[in-house]
Order: C-alpha cells, then structure tokens, then sequence
C-alpha cells in the first residue's frame, strides 16, 4: 500500500450558523487552516496515475493560495453557505478535487484552536483535526438517505396522563402522543446506531432501515413556565438492503431517538417540531389529578 500527502495552509474567515446565539463561532471570524489531501492506493500507481496525482497536488498549492486563503469560506459554495466547520470544508473540498487525484482517500482539515481561541490567526497551539472520508459520509455513497420528500400518508394524535413520584406525593403530566406514517414509497430511511439509537451519523456499512412510522411523547409542564417539550421518539422500522427494498421475511424493530440529541436525523427533527403542541393546547388536568 502506498500513501501520499498534501498540505497547504492558509487564514481564512468563517462562521458556524448551526451553532446557539451566544456561541462566538456563529460569527464571522478568523482561523489559521490547514487542509490536507491523503492518496492512498493499494498498489503501485501506473505510469498515469502518478503523473496525474503529482501534477494535481501541485496544482493543489496554487488553489489554496488563490481559493482559500483570505477569503469567507461560507461564499466558496452553497453547501457552505449556512454552516462552514472543519468537516463541511473537507467535505467540499474532497468534491472538489476527488476527479482530479487519483486514489484520493480523505480530506483532513485543522482549524479552531482545542484552548478556545478562536479569533484572529493565532500561531502554534494544538488544533482540532477532522477527517472527512466519504465512506463515513451519511449524504454519499449506496444509501439513499435523502429524506427531504417524504410524504405524510397519517397523524394520529391522542392525550394521556403519566403519574410521577411516590405514593402520597404523586403529581401528573398531561401528555400528548402523536404518531406519523408515512405514504408507500416515500418512507424515510436511517441507520442502526449503537444504543437502540436513529441516526444519520453511523458507519455506511450499518443496517439500513426503512422507516414506516415515528411515534413522539409531549409531556406539559408548568415550570418555569408552561412549555411543551418531546422526551422521546419511536420509530417503527423494517430492514432494507442497499437499494432500499425491504428484506424479507419481515423483521420490525422500535428504535428509539433517545430524546431529540446529537444524531437524530433532521426528518425526525422537523416532524417533531412541526406536531409539537402550543402551550395553550393543554387540556384541563384530567379528573384523576384533582383527586390526587
């Protein structure tokens, strides 16, 4: 097996808008870069291909040099535009030059200093690396987990009550249940992620599961101020082969979100925030909590 590699490094602008209010990478600020390409061929190039990776990885200098350094890095391209960390460039950056380098195997990219300083091109320090490789990319490769036209077939929605705490202490929640289908043929897909787990963010060789329904629990409460919140999700799932065809014979399984964390897929996201109750939907405490 054979490796090669290329680094360049440059200053550049940018701005994580994924990221809360508060947090300062969510404006526009500065880094010190580095990005660097990684060849990794199991045998010996051919005569081609090694012309072709060496004059690329030079040309590769000039590029950063012209294309990278000193500019707002979210401008470079609109998958850029609303989110630029360290993975979203090496992912662009893996798609931009993966024709042009033969046997091109991954992207790394350093930016934000590990202490926090995050401002201006600060020089030395230790830097956060991210490696983008396409085989643990969610959006590249055999599986189709594009979700964006999944349609809706049923909402179901139901209210319920949970009891809490001991006897002679108890107290209720009102609850509300509502659980989504989804039309034939237009299921959303995930992966199995370790701890019973739906994820967008797994290897590409986990089992790919086809989703036919999502269940979410609201519970209500009151302080510090009356406010609907999801606890958890269930998905009612099938397994599917790579092509998305369901395998038979049937296996179905509930795979849980785990509350709405890092992971989740953003399907799941928006169904819950689009069937999420208004707090004045609340219904009055049911009879059983009155007697409590």
């Amino acid at each position: 097996m054979m490796t090669l590699t290329r680094e360049g490094e440059f200053t550049a602008v940018h701005s994580q808008q994924v990221l809360p209010s508060w947090h300062e990478c969510r404006h526009p600020h500065g880094h010190l870069w580095t990005v660097r390409l990684e060849v990794v061929a199991k045998d010996d190039l051919t005569e081609d291909e090694s012309v072709a990776v060496h004059t690329a990885l030079a040309e590769f200098d000039t590029w950063v040099d012209t294309e990278l350094a000193h500019q707002y890095l979210n401008e470079l391209d609109d998958s850029l535009t609303g989110n630029c960390g360290p993975w979203e460039l090496g992912r662009w950056v893996f798609a931009t030059w993966s024709d042009r380098v033969p046997h091109l195997a991954a992207v790394h990219v350093q930016g934000p200093l590990k202490d926090g300083r995050s401002r201006g091109s600060v020089p030395g320090g230790e830097r956060y690396e991210v490696t983008y490789r396409p085989e643990d990319d969610p959006r590249y490769g055999r599986y189709p987990l594009h979700n964006d036209a999944i349609e809706v077939a049923e909402v179901v929605a139901s209210w319920g009550e949970v009891w809490m705490g001991p006897e002679g202490a108890r107290t209720v929640e009102t609850v509300r249940n509502v659980t989504v289908r989804f039309v034939e043929g237009h299921q959303p897909y995930a992966r199995w992620h370790g701890g019973n787990v739906l994820t967008d963010f797994a290897a590409p060789d986990a089992q790919l599961l086809r989703v036919e329904s999502v269940s979410f629990e609201y519970r209500h409460t009151t302080w510090p101020a009356p406010v609907w919140w999801s606890g958890i999700a269930d998905a009612e799932t099938l397994y599917a082969n790579e092509s998305g065809q369901v395998i038979e014979p049937r296996r179905e399984r509930s795979l849980a979100t785990m509350g709405m964390g890092e992971g989740v897929p953003g399907w799941v996201r928006s169904l819950e925030r689009a069937h999420r109750p208004a707090a004045e939907e609340v219904p009055p405490p049911p009879p059983s909590a009155a007697r409590s």
